[in-house]
């Protein structure tokens, strides 16, 4: 399978992908109106759809549950417009019911499916023609999700994509650091000795040359005390875009690693892929290592490593402890009616709650004060790793989910991130939040390290509320 993704002059939230399937054309088309079928890859990663019904005749009616990997659910409706087999599919879907049932959200999709000598380019054209301000989140995210639905169809129509994804392990990660600086930290040794490795890990290099050809030969030093050799033969350097390398470690582990490095406003999105020479093979290093959690562990210390080299900020750090199961605990902080009853300084009601939990996803809600006002503030997800993890962008905001000041402080930063994960231990949770500016001024960093007492007693009268609301449900 190929991809590529075009985009031209476009109106206001459009998406166009384009997908080249080793694929006939009609079963293509078959994988998007048998809903056996489409029930099997629509969604984002993680997705299923136990409701999935398609009558499919121009006017006839789409209806689909996508349900989350945490178990929320996401019932879309649909009308078929026009449907030449098999060449063409328009439609419309709507989502995000209001109180009285009216979509907030409703995409105009047309698929066009073209034969190219027994494979088959699919392209889909996805224009949102109704935008409700609750669900602008949504909108930015479905590039994403379609790309990600795209990806699935793959495994279902092309066997050769499905054994293909089954040799990698893919850990992507967004960093608050400009591409430069990310990919520094990967091309010097300095740096590598700093992070390399999962949690307990420390890694001394003995050769270090990072250009084509080059090697890098180190030894990780496991927190058992046993040593691990790896030698690591790069076969790209291409800055600040990619890096690629052969690895060959401890034990007859060897792979190949490509490292891409994607501008994502001022941060950077890194993808880390790693390749075995077959599915087996992969699946027995995951089990024997954990690989996949591992490389995982290993960005999360590439993280903390460029936090450290950012402009100085003390961090705010807040834990406590719940007599309540992760599980539940995570639900309160991920479900939109739960999250209604408990979040928000003491004294205060939710007036609006709405959350699309994913990355890229927003959580936007409106609080009135004890003393009548009103406050906005919405997050952005980064992070969703249910039940251990959450990342997200925190900011003030205004009943359309714009951007904004806070109401009493003009120098307090715009965009504050947080990392809350949630550690479960004799039937009881433990929340530890971090939090820190981001893209902030000097005074806007000085502001927030002043603030810390403040943000303890307010965060600590909110975790009050959530004591009480885990006590009664």
């Amino acid at each position: 399978m190929t991809a590529t993704v075009e985009r031209g002059a476009a109106p206001a939230h459009e998406v166009v992908l384009t997908r080249t399937y080793a694929a006939p054309r009609a079963l293509v088309f078959l994988a998007w109106t048998d809903p056996k079928h489409l029930a099997n890859w629509w969604g984002p990663h993680g997705f299923t759809n136990p409701v999935c019904e398609l009558d499919v005749r121009p006017g006839g009616a789409i209806r689909v549950h996508m349900t989350a990997p945490d178990g929320t659910v996401y019932p879309m409706t649909g009308t078929f417009h026009e449907i030449v087999e098999p060449e063409r599919l328009v439609f419309t879907t709507r989502a995000f019911e209001d109180a009285t049932g009216q979509a907030l959200l409703e995409v105009h999709n047309t698929v066009t499916f073209a034969d190219e000598g027994g494979k088959t380019t699919l392209t889909v054209r996805a224009v949102a023609v109704k935008v409700a301000p609750e669900v602008t989140g949504a909108v930015a995210g479905m590039n994403e999700g379609w790309a990600q639905s795209l990806d699935k169809l793959g495994g279902v129509v092309d066997p050769g994509a499905t054994e293909a994804a089954a040799r990698e392990i893919v850990v992507t990660r967004v960093f608050d650091a400009p591409r430069e600086r990310v990919f520094d930290a990967w091309t010097d040794a300095k740096h590598l000795a700093q992070w390399w490795g999962p949690d307990g890990f420390s890694t001394t290099t003995h050769t270090f040359d990072p250009r084509a050809g080059g090697e890098w030969r180190l030894v990780m030093h496991g927190p058992d005390g046993r040593d691990y050799p790896n030698r690591i033969v790069f076969t790209t350097i291409a800055r600040p875009h990619c890096l690629a390398y052969k690895h060959e470690g401890d034990g007859g582990v060897n792979f190949f690693s490509t490292v891409t490095f994607d501008e994502e406003g001022t941060g950077t999105k890194l993808t880390l892929r790693m390749r075995f020479s077959s599915a087996a093979e992969c699946a027995a290093v995951e089990q024997k290592s954990g690989a996949r959690d591992g490389a995982r562990q290993t960005l999360l210390r590439l993280g903390e490593f460029l936090a450290r080299q950012a402009p100085a900020s003390r961090e705010f750090v807040l834990s406590r402890t719940f007599d309540a199961p992760r599980a539940l605990v995570f639900r309160a902080w991920t479900e939109a009616d739960r999250l209604a009853k408990w979040f928000g300084p003491k004294g205060f009601t939710v007036l609006a709650c709405t959350l699309d939990l994913r990355p890229g996803g927003v959580f936007h809600y409106g609080m009135k004060a004890p003393q009548g006002g009103e406050m906005w503030g919405k997050w952005v997800f980064r992070e969703v790793e249910p039940p251990e993890r959450l990342a997200f962008v925190a900011s003030f905001s205004d009943a359309q989910c714009g951007t904004g000041r806070h109401p009493l402080s003009t120098e307090w930063p715009l965009e504050v991130l947080s990392v809350v994960t949630f550690t479960e231990n004799a039937g009881k949770t433990t929340i530890t939040m971090r939090s820190h500016p981001i893209h902030a001024t000097e005074t806007e960093r000085k502001t927030f390290d002043a603030a810390h007492e403040g943000m303890r007693a307010g965060w600590g009268g909110t975790f009050d509320q959530l004591v009480e609301f885990l006590a009664t449900n």
